[in-house]
């Protein structure tokens, strides 16, 4: 069998058990997920469609989850099959050495560490934006909470109050404003716009109507016109848009803006640097994986799938752990979540090294 051969049977073996664990870690989600609000979806009026819909919305979740995982047991389940059929021996007495074995798998862990990447700041952005607006349309008779992307309440200074039903962070749109003024709970004055857009520091905004309610009793509309109000489009996105919503490159123009307005950045750096360490885990369950079936070569596939899920686990709750500690200042952001890679790699490169070849 020429090399050529040989990773294109380790391979297409390898890419045959991937997606079909990384389809089996789905469906279980899925149906997880579903029991878990079982409750709430029959609580209101939705149709089977719009529950499909959620649902398809939530794959690209799932997968970018699953994906590690898949990784580490399709690599483990891969190199046991080899073991089990006498396969490793034969190539070993052969002279091809287990290094020589490791290498289209490491070149599928790096393609697809790269490919991840990608898939969650493309793919899963978008899909979670198009569920959470979902969400809110399916569930609005919920109790409606402030500071949230639909029905956004924010109290501007002692006297104004401003709402808006819906936000934007990629457009920084905000639709259907209203701005009030108060006094002993007397309204003074009020201003809606259809839409205001934020654009070179400044508000600009369409379809204004304003009202007084005082004695002159004013009343006036105009087409568009700048508003100045005590709040930004950094002011808005902070409380009203979650990290799984924006991707890399809008994470991090927005942690630069924060930087420049002298606001806290930290909790939005560990979440950008989660985003490459996370992808960047794929690689890392190849290379353990590969160490963890040549050091227990008489495993079976039982056990090697059971040692796969303990492993994973432990780096779940490793990142998990370090992006909390993060959160809270105890551990610089960018080794909040990539210590726990740090470990993995050397780890496994230790026992990947210390391997009879």
């Amino acid at each position: 069998m020429t090399f050529q051969l040989l990773d294109k049977y380790i391979i297409s073996s390898f890419l045959r058990k991937l997606f079909n664990i990384l389809s089996v870690f789905v469906v279980i989600f899925l149906i997880v997920d579903i029991i878990d609000h079982i409750d709430k979806i029959l609580d209101y009026d939705i149709t089977l469609y719009q529950i499909s819909t959620l649902y398809i919305y939530s794959i690209p979740q799932y997968i970018n989850i699953g994906f590690p995982m898949a990784m580490l047991i399709a690599t483990v389940m891969t190199f046991t099959v080899l073991q089990k059929n006498n396969e490793l021996t034969a190539l070993k007495a052969s002279g091809v050495s287990i290094y020589r074995l490791t290498i289209p798998f490491i070149i599928m862990g790096m393609f697809f560490s790269a490919s991840m990447f990608y898939f969650e700041n493309i793919v899963v952005t978008k899909s979670s934006t198009l569920k959470s607006d979902l969400e809110k349309n399916l569930f609005q008779k919920r109790k409606k909470q402030k500071y949230r992307n639909d029905n956004i309440i924010i109290q501007l200074n002692k006297k104004d109050i401003i709402s808006m039903e819906k936000f934007d962070h990629r457009t920084k749109i905000a639709k259907n404003i209203s701005i009030q003024s108060f006094d002993n709970n007397l309204m003074l004055s009020r201003l809606d716009a259809k839409e205001m857009k934020w654009e070179n520091g400044l508000w600009n905004a369409n379809e204004i109507i304003y009202r007084s309610f005082n004695s002159d009793s004013i009343f006036y509309s105009k087409p568009d016109s700048s508003l100045y109000i005590n709040l930004t489009a950094i002011d808005l996105i902070e409380l009203n848009t979650k990290p799984s919503e924006m991707n890399y490159w809008a994470l991090l123009d927005f942690i630069e803006k924060l930087n420049d307005n002298g606001k806290e950045s930290r909790k939005w750096t560990v979440d950008l640097h989660f985003k490459t360490a996370f992808a960047f885990s794929n690689i890392l369950m190849v290379i353990f994986g590969i160490s963890l079936s040549i050091r227990k070569p008489r495993s079976n596939l039982l056990t090697g799938v059971g040692l796969s899920i303990f492993t994973i686990f432990i780096y779940y709750l490793m990142i998990k752990t370090g992006q909390t500690m993060g959160y809270k200042g105890i551990v610089n952001p960018f080794f909040s979540v990539w210590s726990p890679n740090m470990i993995f790699l050397s780890t496994g490169l230790l026992l990947l090294y210390k391997t009879k070849t």
